[in-house]
């Protein structure tokens, strides 16, 4: 594994590139993309790895505004600019000469599952897909977490509240930021009680995850959907991996009932007793989708 930056315009994006041990002159290669809110140097990074060890020249990298990547204002999600920081990577490997341009692929956990479908919609040098419990952030923004909410009731009064706390940030020299990860409160579900694990344990915290996203993020998100047009553009091979017992499972759902029928290169796998944050880096969970993102990469 080796530090690596990665030209972005005039940014550069902060990655961590794994190399197989039996490289060859023209290895398959693929872009993983990190959670919100998380950095390269947790679960991305350990898919970037063990795919490694399966003949991928791999890398996880940190988004823009993001980690040890460029861009200000810090700690912005922006949609657009993680869509096509994944090609920015994609434009890295091609110049690699140990890469066969015609075999990069992407990969994506939890928003950046929903990053991965976006970017490899837009850019078909992505040759395949694999979300792991996919999220798409602008449905969560719009529908809250368990997907029931009515955006008609709730998005115009939210971006309305929004609209006058930035106002407040005129003369201001910090920008208003906002936790990504709420306090779990009285009875959590599983799937809070294992981000909180995850995120601020040993498990997987690290300093640049620090909890944070600007306010004007809010707006970019709800403006913004992941799934949009894949019926028409995603023409790749997907898989998509989650959890049966995750709250956000309706995140997959619905990207597979709006392709059922109209991709006929789509798997899906229901890990039955698997909870959201599982598969990030739980073994049990993660090694056998490592398995099945292999098969899918290598058949294609």
């Amino acid at each position: 594994m080796s530090t690596i930056s990665i030209p972005k315009g005039s940014l550069k994006l902060a990655g961590l590139l794994f190399k197989p041990n039996n490289i060859g002159n023209k290895n398959p290669a693929v872009v993983v993309i990190h959670p919100g809110g998380g950095v390269k140097e947790q679960c991305s990074s350990i898919y970037a790895r063990k795919l490694s060890e399966h003949g991928y020249v791999a890398i996880a990298y940190d988004v823009l505004y993001q980690g040890d990547s460029d861009g200000l204002p810090r700690f912005l999600e922006d949609p657009a600019a993680r869509v096509s920081d994944a090609s920015a990577v994609a434009d890295y490997l091609e110049r690699l000469d140990c890469v066969d341009v015609d075999r990069i692929f992407v990969v994506g956990v939890c928003v950046g599952g929903g990053y991965a479908v976006a970017a490899a919609k837009a850019d078909h040098r992505f040759k395949a897909v694999a979300i792991m419990s996919p999220v798409n952030m602008g449905d969560g923004t719009r529908l809250g977490m368990l997907g029931d909410g009515n955006p008609a009731d709730t998005a115009a009064p939210i971006l309305d509240h929004i609209a006058e706390t930035i106002r407040s940030e005129i003369g201001s020299s910090e920008p208003i930021a906002v936790p990504i990860i709420p306090p779990m409160g009285d009875n959590p579900v599983q799937d809070m009680k294992d981000t909180h694990d995850y995120y601020f344990t040993p498990r997987a915290k690290h300093p640049n995850s620090q909890n944070k996203m600007l306010l004007r993020s809010v707006p970019l998100m709800m403006t913004w959907d992941a799934w949009a047009y894949a019926d028409v553009l995603l023409k790749q091979q997907l898989l998509i991996v989650v959890g049966g017992s995750s709250t956000n499972k309706w995140h997959a759902d619905k990207l597979f009932e709006q392709l059922d029928g109209k991709h006929a290169r789509m798997k899906r796998i229901v890990r039955p007793n698997a909870y959201h944050i599982d598969l990030y880096d739980k073994p049990e969970h993660v090694d056998p989708t490592i398995e099945e993102i292999d098969v899918l990469f290598k058949s294609v």
